[in-house]
């Protein structure tokens, strides 16, 4: 009985290390990014709960569009500066570049318009 408590608790041991391990390179990934698209907004901007939807950005002519996730945690750049999601209005389509964690879907992580 002793023989399988220890193996059961180092066969635990691994399987903790090798998940933590695992967790520890998802979050250390750095953002991918698109230096340079055209950005379509699709977005709900409501006070109380911040804002969410999704953008479609074409880094090039003849290229698919990639359908990303924005969320309350997206930092806006307007012009270089500093902005929130209010200040858009109504305009949707944008020129820009996007900071992006990889995922289904992408989400956001930076978004700098012009």
């Amino acid at each position: 009985m002793n023989l399988y408590r220890t193996l059961s608790t180092v066969a635990l041991l691994a399987a903790t290390f090798a998940t933590s391990t695992f967790a520890d390179k998802t979050q250390e990934a750095p953002p991918k990014y698109i230096e340079s698209a055209v950005i379509i907004l699709n977005l709900t901007n409501k006070t109380d709960e911040g804002v969410s939807g999704f953008l479609l950005a074409t880094p090039c002519t003849g290229c698919e569009p990639l359908k990303m996730q924005v969320t309350s945690q997206t930092a806006l750049y307007l012009q270089g500066k500093p902005s929130s999601f209010s200040e858009l209005g109504m305009k949707i389509d944008w020129q820009g570049s996007v900071f992006y964690v990889p995922g289904t879907p992408p989400v956001v992580t930076e978004l700098f318009l012009n």
